[in-house]
């Protein structure tokens, strides 16, 4: 992280009684000695300029108070023990677990930590309230050109990380890490997660060298789509180096999205050895009948699973549930393989 320090500024210099010809001698004699020895110090800066992969933006040196106005960051800064002074309202309505680890949730209704609205609809009187020094954002949910940034920029600098790709949030995750200086907070969390990785990849290789997977999402609009490797939504499959099954040119969006597609396409799920459904359970037009989904090799082997819930990752705490319910799922996968 440059940082750019004020220029140098020359200390006043205090004037002195002298006590005789011989003393002022003296006093000159040290002074020109001290004036040629070199420059004055600097002065410290009270802020730096911290450096993303969307920008440069100057920051406080000295960052107490943070607004997280995405949805997945307030993991990774309370990861390095450093608890948002405000967040989106799903940390404090989420208390079941459903979207957000409970550890999470639980410390953020402790805090004391000020509601500021939701993702898509933002408060800024409550952000100001919060009184940040920074705000941190994602680009999907604030992007560089939102017409909202000029009114946040007022309350405090906006430091602004990728969101949409797979891993992401580990690169988001080590920068915030680096932007508050808590490295060495982060190491311990971060060797967990990556030891618990390198286990369960070990433990499930043959499952992970040999089957594609899909995750698969119904809609209540009777029309289904599968996420892509590099969505977000499988950020802990992709680092375990799980197969997804090939996708065609038309199935993602500009966006790295799904397009979506009527029951009547389900063929185009035959190249998935499992399906791990986006949602609790399946649509009852898909389970009752549907001669396309029974022909579907992954139906036919009883291979269909819901995926593990919080897929979404926002952190290595966060990571670390993930991995760990993944090998829950990929032993219950491996052993319905072994009974066929």
């Amino acid at each position: 992280m440059p940082v750019h320090p004020a220029m140098p500024v020359s200390p006043a210099r205090t004037p002195r009684r002298l006590l005789g010809a011989l003393a002022a001698g003296l006093v000159l004699t040290f002074g020109l000695a001290a004036c040629s020895g070199g420059a004055a110090p600097e002065a410290a800066s009270d802020t730096r300029v911290f450096s993303t992969d969307l920008g440069d933006v100057t920051v406080p040196t000295e960052i107490e108070r943070i607004v997280s106005v995405d949805f997945y960051t307030p993991g990774a800064l309370m990861d390095v023990g450093v608890t948002p002074v405000g967040v989106v309202n799903t940390y404090f309505t989420d208390t079941e677990g459903d979207a957000i680890p409970t550890a999470y949730t639980t410390e953020i209704a402790a805090s004391g930590a000020e509601s500021i609205g939701e993702y898509y609809e933002l408060n800024v009187e409550a952000i100001a309230k919060a009184n940040p020094d920074v705000i941190i954002a994602t680009n999907d949910f604030l992007p560089m050109d939102a017409e909202l940034r000029p009114q946040l920029e007022k309350i405090a600098p906006i430091v602004t990380f990728t969101a949409r790709d797979s891993l992401s949030w580990k690169t988001r995750a080590d920068a915030v890490a680096e932007l508050l200086g808590k490295e060495a907070e982060l190491a311990p969390v971060k060797e967990e997660y990556e030891t618990r990785l390198a286990e369960v990849r070990e433990a499930h290789r043959d499952f992970l060298d040999n089957n594609t997977i899909a995750i698969f999402v119904p809609s209540q609009e009777a029309t289904w789509g599968t996420y892509a490797p590099t969505h977000f939504t499988g950020g802990v499959w992709s680092d375990l180096g799980a197969k997804y099954r090939e996708q065609a040119e038309d199935e993602i969006n500009e966006s790295g999205f799904p397009n979506w597609f009527s029951y009547e396409e389900l063929g185009r799920l035959e190249n998935a050895d499992v399906l791990l459904q986006q949602t609790a359970e399946l649509p009852e037009e898909i389970t009752s009948g549907n001669a396309i989904w029974e022909k579907l090799p992954a139906v036919q082997n009883n291979l269909v699973f819901p995926n593990i819930d919080r897929s979404p990752t926002g952190s290595y705490g966060w990571a670390l549930e993930n991995i760990n319910d993944i090998d829950a799922l990929l032993t219950e996968i491996d052993a319905r393989i072994a009974s066929r």
